[in-house]
């Protein structure tokens, strides 16, 4: 604001001082002006005044005035007094002079009218003295005007004639002072000056008030422009004709010298990155190319680097000669070298067109051919001439070139939709290809052509054929094939792998195959499964998985390596057959198989052991009666002893006594009195407990030849929990859940009714077991329902339970867990053959150690077929 008032203030100095010029200069054009018209006049008058005196003169000449000469010039100094009296009432300073020559001195006659003594000071002025010039030349004869000072040293403006009488010589003089002309112009040039002043003033605020929006203006159109030459990205530049810089920009100072640096006083030549061999203006036009022209330059940039700047110059001329070129440079360096990429890239292109693989052509928008590679030709042995306008297209198969129509030229669908074709490769042979059309445009954005390319995949497409028939082998495969990375993730399943899994293909592809673990395989199992597979070799076993509703089920697998064609492996693909059923069947069929061959052999051991068991039993009775016998007699004799030792008399002979006394050893007659019936007794169980065994051999070898029949299932089982009452009421509580709508089952009653009672007596003993005395009791829980063409039993208590070991030997015949004399160990077995082979069903445990077991039959509603 201070800078402002201050240009403001030296402007209205300026123009004060101009106004003051101008009426000073006017004042002075005026005023000599006045001084010429003065002389004229002053001359005029004199001039008028001399010519009457004169003239006065000759008529007092020819008349013969009286008087003489002094009388006429008297007469004549009398008129020209009356003249000089109305000189004087027109100036203030006028002065009208009339003199003669007296001698050498010059005489005042007449002043402004009046007589001038002669004696009185100044009438007398010797000819050689100062300040009566005009005098001087009056009265030698000379006409004119002179400005100079008078006689008094003041300036004046006089006006001199001669007055030539005949017998005198007269001067006229008439003189103003210059003060009294001046006066008058510089009252005159005051007022203009401070009219002027005033009107300088005034002007001066109309134009600060009317121009101050139009300052304004100007000021943003300063500060836009400096704006925009300064935050301009382009060099701009002006250079002299020395070609030195004598104006640049922000950017090119920055581009050019750096930050810190300078360009004013450089040569802009200095920076170019080529020769020349003139300097100046001349070289730097000749380098940038003239006028409306841009070329790209090398430049030298700040930090050392090259750089390319695409320049405009305009040229200022002078007086014909260039004077200033004004330089617009623009930083070109990253499109030089997109340009000088793309040239490369399109050398490049025509570099990997020629190489391609894929089959190239281009086509106009109209699709006449522009260009084809050599692959092109190669796919359908075709020449250029025979490919060009839309000859490419007879080089589809006539059957696709619907397809050409659709997808390109009827514009259906995206431009970039990739569409298999057959290409005719001659002799009728085709092969296919993926065709695919992108739109080229122009600069414009205007579709120019499009680009066509044609990939090979006649090998694909075979292998695809190939692939579609090991994929419905694969989708039809009764076996689970599972393929997964090198991390075990499952990356594609088959339709068994769902049907036996639960998984559906959704769920298991992403996953590991860990949520398949079914708990049963060690670390050590795995890791050596891994250790195989990773190898690179095939690796085959089973696998007990769980499925997704967490049933078990067991594999038999093979798991193999996957590998590209480079040979390294990528993965792994394993198949697996599930053979859970088909072990629960071999495992009945061994087991059925152990118990015939168990029941072939015990029918002769029964056989055998019968016999000797019978005649055993038979002597062991004979010697348990025998022993009583014995008995007695041992008592009568002990009688007899104590006779014999109570009647001395009876019996003198002391030897004979003493031999008596000796007879019978008290002790040991004790001892067989009390052991031998209980050692007969022991013997006389363990024949009977013989005896059950082989009853139980010859059951489970000779079932019987009863006729079944169809039976209610829960009769069966309630009849068995009352027979069975004695076993389990002290340790358990019984809850029995019928299935009240069960159908009758086709059975042997008497066999099923012993299946049931073993397995309560078993979930007793097991009850027992587990209390071992204590207090409380366990649950026997029975529930019978329907499972399709079965009636299922299900058996379960809250006893030891089993662990795996004797749960897979639970069925075996002479097999038991229980302390001796408990069991037989053929509860089970037999069981199992009742179930198994006399009815075609099944059994099944289900056990935690420490916690209960649960037994499972399952028997048909229907005798099975026969296979």
């Amino acid at each position: 604001m201070q800078g402002r008032n201050r240009r403001i203030f030296s402007l209205l100095l300026i123009m004060v001082a101009l106004v003051a010029a101008v009426s000073m200069y006017g004042t002075r054009l005026l005023f000599n002006t006045a001084i010429k018209e003065e002389r004229v006049r002053l001359q005029e008058l004199v001039q008028s005044q001399a010519s009457l005196a004169e003239e006065m003169g000759w008529m007092a000449v020819a008349g013969q005035a009286s008087g003489g000469p002094d009388a006429t010039r008297e007469t004549i100094l009398g008129h020209i007094a009356r003249a000089q009296r109305d000189f004087e009432l027109q100036s203030r300073t006028g002065e009208f002079v009339v003199a003669r020559l007296d001698g050498k001195d010059i005489l005042h006659l007449l002043e402004n009218g009046r007589p001038v003594p002669e004696s009185s000071p100044g009438a007398r002025i010797p000819l050689d003295g100062g300040g009566e010039e005009p005098m001087k030349r009056a009265l030698f004869g000379e006409t004119g005007t002179v400005v100079g000072p008078d006689h008094q040293g003041v300036e004046v403006v006089a006006a001199y004639a001669p007055i030539r009488l005949r017998s005198d010589r007269l001067g006229l003089v008439a003189r103003i002072d210059l003060e009294e002309i001046r006066a008058p112009f510089l009252r005159a040039n005051l007022n203009i000056f401070g009219v002027g002043v005033a009107l300088t003033l005034l002007c001066a605020f109309l134009f600060i008030k009317v121009s101050e929006p139009l300052i304004h203006d100007l000021q943003q159109s300063e500060k836009s422009y400096r704006d925009l030459v300064e935050g301009a990205n382009n060099l701009i530049l002006r250079i002299n004709e020395a070609g030195k810089i004598t104006f640049a920009n922000s950017f090119a100072r920055t581009f050019l010298a750096g930050d810190d640096g300078e360009l004013l006083g450089y040569t802009l030549m200095s920076f170019f990155d080529v020769a020349s061999e003139g300097q100046g203006l001349d070289a730097v036009v000749e380098v940038i190319g003239g006028e409306g022209r841009q070329n790209e330059i090398p430049v030298r940039m700040a930090d050392g680097r090259v750089g390319f700047v695409s320049w405009t110059v305009k040229l200022v001329m002078d007086q014909g000669r260039p004077a200033e070129l004004l330089c617009i440079g623009n930083d070109a360096t990253r499109i030089h070298k997109a340009n000088t990429a793309q040239r490369e890239s399109e050398e490049r292109f025509r570099g990997l067109a020629k190489a391609s693989p894929v089959a190239i052509i281009i086509t106009d928008i109209a699709g006449n051919l522009l260009y084809a590679n050599e692959k092109m030709h190669e796919l359908t042995r075709a020449t250029a001439v025979q490919l060009a306008g839309q000859g490419w297209l007879n080089s589809v198969h006539r059957e696709d070139r619907k397809l050409v129509w659709k997808h390109w030229l009827e514009r259906v669908g995206p431009a970039t939709d990739k569409v298999e074709l057959r290409l005719m490769s001659g002799n009728g042979e085709f092969v296919w290809a993926l065709w695919q059309v992108v739109e080229m445009g122009n600069t414009r954005g205007e579709a120019a052509g499009n680009i066509h390319t044609f990939t090979d995949i006649t090998e694909i497409k075979e292998a695809q054929l190939a692939m579609s028939r090991l994929t419905a082998a694969i989708d039809q495969a009764a076996e689970m094939i599972v393929m997964t990375d090198l991390k075990g993730v499952m990356t594609y399943v088959n339709p068994a792998f769902e049907a036996v899994s639960g998984f559906s293909r959704a769920e298991a592809v992403g996953k590991t195959t860990n949520i398949l673990a079914g708990g049963e395989q060690t670390d050590d199992f795995f890791a050596n499964m891994w250790a195989t597979i990773t190898g690179g070799k095939v690796w085959k076993g089973r696998i007990v998985n769980r499925r997704k509703n967490g049933e078990r089920y067991t594999l038999e697998s093979s798991i193999g390596p996957i590998r590209n064609h480079a040979g390294e492996l990528i993965g792994f693909v394993g198949v697996g057959r599930d053979i859970t059923q088909q072990l629960v069947v071999e495992s009945q069929l061994r087991q059925s198989q152990k118990l015939e061959s168990i029941g072939e052999l015990a029918a002769g051991i029964a056989h055998e052991i019968n016999t000797p068991t019978q005649y055993v039993t038979s002597n062991l009775q004979f010697l348990h009666d025998s022993c009583g016998t014995y008995s007695k007699t041992i008592e009568r004799c002990r009688e007899l002893v104590g006779f014999v030792a109570e009647h001395p008399d009876l019996f003198p002979d002391a030897d004979f006594r003493e031999r008596a006394g000796a007879a019978m050893d008290e002790e040991e007659m004790t001892y067989l009195a009390e052991d031998v019936p209980a050692a007969l007794d022991e013997s006389a169980s363990g024949l009977k407990r013989i005896a059950e065994i082989v009853r139980s051999i010859k059951q489970l070898a000779h079932p019987g030849e009863l006729a079944k029949a169809f039976h209610d299932l829960n009769e069966i089982v309630r009849n068995a929990i009352t027979v069975s009452t004695n076993e389990w009421k002290y340790v358990a509580g019984m809850e029995f859940l019928p299935d009240d709508t069960l159908a009758p089952v086709f059975c042997l009653k008497g066999e099923v009714g012993q299946v049931v009672l073993n397995l309560i007596v078993n979930a007793a003993h097991a009850i027992e077991s587990k209390l071992k005395g204590g207090d409380g009791q366990g649950t026997i829980t029975i529930r019978t329902r329907s499972e399709g063409e079965f009636a299922v039993l299900e058996v379960t208590d809250t006893g030891t339970g089993m662990s795996r070991d004797v749960a897979a030997k639970a069925f075996d015949p002479f097999f038991t867990t229980k302390e001796v004399g408990k069991g037989t160990g053929q509860g089970l077995a037999i069981s199992h053959n009742v179930v198994v082979g006399m009815h075609g069903g099944r059994i099944e445990i289900s056990t935690v150690e420490g916690q209960g077991t649960t037994f499972t039959v399952r028997l048909p509603f229907e005798e099975p077929a026969a296979d």
